[in-house]
């Protein structure tokens, strides 16, 4: 199976400087609006609303999220909120339940827990939420802000001196 495209700024591979241009122009024109996914659905509950905001407002200064990225992050938010409730029945009841006849079983709250888990485990990977998908969104924020004053970019991409 074919590895996920990265973003250019995350490439390792060597481009010139005219791919690397038409490839993150290509990115931009992709991207989409971000109108509304900084506003949580209105159909989340109160404590669902909680999280979706803390997730966006900690992802904004990236600039990545936009619109398409709502359902992932109702994903994302709802695979808290049900490990959250797994976790206050696991708490109560333990790891461990007896059954009538006196047989001990897992808790079906921590199998649940474990299949969330794995959800927002995947969830994080594509929203950049892990330590190692955050190191890369800090290098392609420092690589930004050096293209914003990259001087033959500036040029290229028509918002240098004198047009």
């Amino acid at each position: 199976m074919a590895r996920a495209s990265k973003p250019v700024d995350l490439q390792t591979a060597h481009l010139t400087k005219q791919e690397y241009t038409e490839r993150k122009q290509a990115e931009e024109q992709l991207k989409g609006n971000d109108d509304l996914v900084y506003k949580p659905p209105s159909h989340l509950s109160k404590e669902e609303k909680k999280v979706y905001r803390f997730i966006v407002k900690e992802l904004q200064s990236s600039g990545i999220l936009n619109n398409l990225d709502i359902t992932i992050l109702e994903t994302t938010v709802d695979a808290i909120v049900r490990m959250q409730e797994c976790k206050k029945i696991i708490d109560e009841h333990g790891l461990v339940t007896v059954k009538d006849e006196g047989v001990i079983i897992r808790n079906p709250a921590s199998i649940i827990y474990k299949d969330y888990n794995a959800i927002f485990n995947k969830c994080c990977m594509e929203l950049g939420l892990s330590p190692s998908a955050r190191s890369k969104l800090a290098v392609l924020n420092v690589k930004n802000d050096q293209d914003k004053k990259d001087p033959l970019l500036m040029v290229i991409n028509g918002s240098g001196a004198d047009g």
